[in-house]
């Protein structure tokens, strides 16, 4: 159902080993608050000088405020971490996100 599914995909130039680092060190992401149960898959697959990243958020329940606010906040995140990887800085949005946003 559209309510309870985000998908967002992106290409960064870098290894699929450097991605896959960021992706799951908390120094990289910060951890997300949940709304009850959910599911985060990461898919990437090598092209070229680049990595396409697909992340999708899931949740059980339909009509979730979560899946809603997760939207929003995904773009920003991932934007934030390919700039990152390919450039050594993040986007001066994420900068100063407090641990645990």
């Amino acid at each position: 159902m559209a309510d309870s599914r985000f998908a967002y995909v992106t290409y960064i130039r870098t290894t699929p080993e450097k991605l896959w680092q960021a992706l799951t060190d908390p120094e990289f992401t910060p951890e997300l608050r949940e709304e009850g149960y959910s599911r985060l898959t990461y898919e990437l697959e090598k092209k070229g000088g680049a990595v396409k990243l697909t992340a999708i958020h899931e949740m059980d329940r339909t009509g979730s405020k979560f899946i809603q606010a997760v939207s929003g906040g995904w773009p920003l995140i991932l934007a934030s971490l390919k700039s990152l990887l390919e450039t050594g800085e993040p986007l001066e949005e994420t900068r100063h996100w407090p641990k645990g946003m």
